[in-house]
């Protein structure tokens, strides 16, 4: 028994591994992706969703089976059926309404364009899912090379404040300081680095990586950039309603609504029923006969009323859904407009002003602490300054692509 315990955990590693040696080393934003719509169950989902509806669809139209039946009557008690007197061998055929089964058909027709349409909306929260998780781990990234910048340079000062210290040209405060400050990077590091595996993390989740995957640990390849997007909004307006796939969805689910409408009302029309049959009766096998027949819509007043009354209700409430869905569209696309800009706006301040202020800043600190026309805590502050300006443009850079997936969200697409 432990053999084949030994064997299956043998196996299953195998497996995982090989599956593993499928993922790159390498992962570009389009490979991440890539993999996502490859392996996210949503994704997947979604897919046998349409194989669904599309087997509804034909199934929706097939006629109903014809029924063949086969009797023996008029048999004595206690005798065999082949001493009847009256043997029939009918086949009967129910025939709905041709305007129903054309109804129903686009009805059917028209949930699988539902279907695909719900699939888009998945889609792109999939895809939005990804970059979003793609660009936090971007993030942590940089956070961590400008902390192990800090580390080293935290730790060449600690080095020289002991050296300092120690001739006498130091105090011991600024020996201290120092000390701490180094503890800090250190510190400030290891949390970072245990951020950057959350995000990677959430990034192999949001590709649909396994659980018994995500020892997986990619080299991520593309870097935070900044992507001027200069479109006004009301041509981003314009281009949203053209694209988003919950304008489509509404307009499918009102198309959907009068479709049933049409169907409730074919249900005031016949259906109708033919049969033939072959008697032997009495040993002679010559007899048939041929019957017709038409269903009477009589109770329309209860079934059928009722069936066109909730149409027609349900043609107001996709109405009115398309009406919320528009406004939430424009007040969602305003929203990520107003906020992708303000994002540029904290972008370009930093760039052409914050940075290279506090660059020189430090420059200058950096020059008279060498040449001892400065202390180390006041080198310390201007350091800061260029360390915390440094990481705010990082963040703020990942905010502003952040903002430019939402505005895509809305939107409906990817711009870049």
């Amino acid at each position: 028994m432990k053999h084949i315990i030994y064997i299956i955990f043998l196996i299953f590693i195998v497996k995982n591994i090989s599956a593993q040696d499928n993922l790159p080393q390498y992962l570009s934003l389009s490979a991440a992706e890539k993999i996502a719509k490859e392996n996210n169950p949503v994704l997947k989902k979604g897919a046998n969703r349409i194989l669904s509806a599309k087997g509804r669809y034909f199934s929706g139209i097939s006629p109903q089976m014809p029924e063949l039946s086969l009797s023996y009557d008029f048999v004595p008690i206690g005798s065999g059926l082949q001493n009847y007197e009256e043997r029939s061998i009918e086949l009967n055929q129910a025939i709905e309404f041709p305007l129903k089964t054309i109804y129903r058909g686009e009805q059917l027709n028209s949930a699988i364009d539902l279907v695909k349409s719900e699939n888009e909306i998945e889609y792109l929260n999939v895809i939005s899912g990804v970059r979003k998780a793609y660009i936090e781990v971007q993030e942590k990234q940089v956070l961590i090379k400008l902390a192990e910048e800090n580390l080293i340079t935290a730790g060449e000062f600690k080095e020289k404040s002991g050296i300092r210290y120690n001739a006498g040209e130091a105090t011991n405060l600024e020996k201290l300081t120092a000390e701490v400050q180094y503890t800090q990077a250190k510190n400030n590091l290891e949390i970072l680095k245990n951020n950057y595996k959350i995000a990677l993390s959430d990034l192999l989740y949001s590709m649909g990586i396994k659980e018994a995957l995500k020892i997986y640990n990619p080299v991520i390849t593309d870097t935070l950039t900044f992507l001027s997007f200069d479109e006004s909004l009301e041509s981003t307006m314009e281009r949203t309603m053209n694209t988003n796939p919950l304008i489509r969805l509404a307009e499918h689910k009102t198309y959907y609504s009068q479709i049933n409408k049409k169907a409730a009302l074919s249900s005031y029309l016949p259906d109708f029923s033919i049969g033939y049959k072959r008697q032997s009766v009495n040993g002679i096998n010559s007899y048939y006969g041929i019957n017709f027949g038409i269903s009477i819509p009589l109770w329309f007043v209860f079934e059928q009323r009722g069936k066109v009354e909730e149409a027609n209700a349900e043609i107001k409430i996709s109405e009115n859904e398309y009406d919320e869905t528009y406004n939430f569209i424009r007040n969602s696309v305003k929203k990520a407009y107003e906020n992708q800009k303000n994002s540029e706006k904290q972008i370009l301040l930093y760039k052409n002003t914050l940075i290279p202020e506090s660059e020189e800043i430090h420059r200058i600190a950096n020059a008279g602490y060498q040449t001892g026309e400065i202390t180390y805590l006041e080198y310390l502050q201007a350091k800061q300054i260029l360390v915390t300006t440094k990481e705010s443009y990082i963040s703020a850079l990942k905010e502003y692509n952040l903002n430019l997936i939402e505005l895509e969200k809305a939107i409906g697409r990817k711009l870049f």
